[in-house]
């Protein structure tokens, strides 16, 4: 079996399409739409789902914007948000290769499309979402599906 860390080079479609029900759950409370259509989202890139609102972004380690090379030389850019509640979590939470000291990581999936999306970051005190930012995109809510 593969484990899936933030070191690990993670492309789009190397994660299966089903992860079991035991390992597939929601990342957080079902997401609701905002009522306002023109309101901003950021959405999955690949399908159009939304995954989280602007006014989640947050910061960790004093930014809200990081850059981080896997052992294999991948490079991700990550954005970190306090929710993502379009994204579903997958496999088994690690501070195996965490970029976050102090932080436990678990791999975040497009809850729509199963892309990999990023990971949830999780220690005693704080939970965030660091998202790859190009695999996303923010627009209006009704450009979103």
């Amino acid at each position: 079996m593969t484990t899936w860390t933030p070191a690990t080079c993670l492309r789009p479609g190397t994660l299966p399409r089903e992860p079991s029900a035991e390992s597939s759950r929601p990342a957080s409370a079902p997401h609701s739409r905002p009522k306002d259509k023109s309101r901003p989202v950021v959405f999955c890139r690949t399908c159009r789902h939304t995954i989280t609102l602007p006014e989640h972004r947050t910061t960790a380690s004093g930014s809200f914007r990081h850059t981080f090379f896997n052992p294999h030389g991948v490079l991700f850019e990550i954005g970190c948000f306090s929710a993502a509640d379009g994204c579903r979590l997958y496999g088994t939470e690690t501070t195996e290769f965490t970029w976050f000291a102090g932080f436990a990581w678990q791999v975040a999936l497009c809850a729509r499309c199963a892309i990999h999306l990023g990971w949830r970051f999780r220690s005693a005190d704080a939970t965030f979402f660091a998202l790859i930012l190009d695999r996303l995109q923010e627009g209006p809510a009704d450009t979103a599906e």
